[in-house]
C-alpha cells in the first residue's frame, strides 16, 4: 500500500466450521474451514480505495489416539493456509497460487504431566506465491500439565 499497512484501519468478521469424527477408537477424521470479510475502513487521504477483502482457509485433520502407548496421540494435517480469494482494495491482488500447509506431530506421553511432541510441517509457495521455494519447518514442544 502507499501508506503504512499499520495505519490503515481494517474491521473483520470471520466466521468457521469445524467437526470431527471417530471413525474408530484409535481413528479420528477432522476438519474446519473458516471464512474472514475483511473491510478497510479509511482511504488514507485518497491513497487507496475503500474496499472488502473475502479470505478462506480449510485444514483436514487425521488423529491416532493412543498410538504406540494411551495418551500418545500422531496426527496429520493438510490444509490451505488464509488466502485472498476477492480484493476490491487497490495495491490489495487476490492470491492467484496457493499455498498448503502440511503437517505430522508425535505427541509421546512421558508421564500424566509432562509431555513431548516432535513434528514437521511442510508450507508449499509461501505467501501464495509459486515463486516462494517451499518451507519446512521442524519443531519440538514440551507441555508441561500441572
Amino acid at each position: 500500500l502507499g501508506a503504512d499497512p499499520e495505519d490503515v484501519p481494517f474491521a473483520s468478521d470471520s466466521y468457521g466450521i469445524q467437526a470431527s469424527l471417530g471413525i474408530s477408537k484409535n481413528i479420528v477424521l477432522g476438519g474446519w474451514v473458516g471464512y474472514t470479510n475483511a473491510r478497510n475502513l479509511s482511504t488514507i487521504g485518497g491513497t487507496i480505495d475503500r474496499g472488502k477483502l473475502d479470505i478462506w482457509n480449510w485444514a483436514v485433520t487425521l488423529g491416532f489416539p493412543d498410538l504406540g502407548k494411551k495418551g500418545n496421540l500422531a496426527g496429520i494435517i493438510v490444509g490451505m493456509e488464509p488466502k485472498v480469494t476477492a480484493s476490491s482494495i487497490n495495491e490489495i491482488d487476490e492470491d492467484s497460487d496457493t499455498s498448503y500447509h502440511i503437517e505430522a506431530f508425535y505427541q509421546y506421553k512421558i508421564n500424566d504431566n509432562i509431555a513431548i511432541t516432535p513434528g514437521v510441517i511442510w508450507l508449499t509457495a509461501p505467501d501464495h506465491n509459486e515463486n516462494n521455494e517451499d518451507v519446512v519447518i521442524g519443531a519440538l514442544r514440551t507441555t508441561f500439565t500441572f
